[in-house]
């Protein structure tokens, strides 16, 4: 079964790191995306762009309104995701609970619907 794992953070934290607490940062983001490789879980995965890239597109009585930015005022926003293949939804936690994004902010976890 596939299971997103969604890592949420403060979008300044990076920008509040050092440069070496920044090159420790993504050497542990490579070393989590390297054992889900060897693993075989790996399926996708990839950083965002800040929310000020976003659009968010509502169509409300046939009217469409596009914003900048999320919706939802939030202090931690979605900064990227890994999609994997795992055995049971306890498999994903346990691979959720190596990803990076946990120290600095949270990451959620949630199967993919088959249909």
């Amino acid at each position: 079964m596939q299971y997103m794992i969604l890592i949420y953070g403060g979008e300044d934290v990076w920008a509040k790191f050092t440069p070496e607490q920044a090159a420790e940062a993504m050497a542990a983001y490579m070393a989590y995306t390297k054992a889900l490789k060897s693993a075989g879980k790996l399926v996708a995965g990839d950083e965002l762009q800040p929310t000020s890239t976003a659009k968010n597109i509502r169509v409300r009585g046939g009217k469409t309104n596009v914003v900048d930015g999320p919706y939802v005022d939030t202090k931690e926003t979605l900064g990227g995701y890994y999609l994997i293949e795992a055995e049971s939804q306890a498999d994903a936690i346990e691979w959720a609970k190596k990803c990076p994004g946990a120290i600095h902010g949270g990451v959620e976890v949630r199967p993919i619907v088959v249909r």
